[in-house]
């Protein structure tokens, strides 16, 4: 039996080793692309909120670049393990704030890797996801992160991509979760 609990704890103990926040500093992934590349155009199935929870939908991320600023004046992209608590916190807080990022025309996109159970997420879970944390945004899935994969370290998580729409330039890549995503998203909006 001690055997036993002894190999869950280190079980976990690697689960959370891919699970971060900013404060542990579990040390750096490297990044493919740093800041100042361009997004790229992934297209990926999802939901787009709570509200079309039961509708599937297809999601471009070219649908996100405005040019002329008249939608958006930062674009925040999240890749998420669900089983992952600073991945679901830092979902709560962004869903916390939603009535500022529309007033701050913040757009978020989260990309979901893993599903609760570490594979990759299937569309139940998707929408319990979307469900249990009541986001108003775009939950996308990228099996095991294939897609973003190509070009982001995806070893650990949340990844923050902070994107300027007008030109889809990226301006940050930030492994661990933020904390307080509003000061986060401010400090962008503000050097813009």
């Amino acid at each position: 039996m001690r055997f036993l609990q002894i190999a869950t704890l280190v079980g976990l103990a690697g689960l959370w080793t891919n699970c971060s926040d900013d404060s542990l500093n579990a040390g750096p992934a490297p990044q493919p692309i740093d800041g100042g590349a361009t997004f790229p155009n992934l297209t990926l199935d999802g939901i787009l909120s709570v509200a079309t929870v039961d509708t599937p939908a297809v999601v471009s991320m070219s649908e996100y670049q405005d040019p002329t600023g008249a939608r958006y004046d930062l674009l925040h992209v999240i890749g998420i393990f669900m089983w992952c608590p600073h991945c679901n916190n830092e979902t709560n807080n962004l869903a916390g704030i939603a009535a500022w990022r529309a007033a701050n025309r913040v757009a978020v996109v989260q990309i979901a890797m893993e599903g609760y159970g570490g594979a990759s997420p299937t569309w139940s879970e998707l929408q319990k996801w979307v469900s249990d944390h009541n986001v108003d945004f775009p939950v996308l899935i990228d099996s095991q992160g294939a897609q973003l994969g190509q070009y982001f370290s995806v070893n650990y998580v949340p990844v923050n991509i902070v994107v300027n729409p007008r030109t889809m330039e990226i301006l940050a890549v930030d492994v661990g979760e933020v904390g307080d995503c509003q000061t986060y998203e401010q400090g962008f909006l503000n050097a813009l």
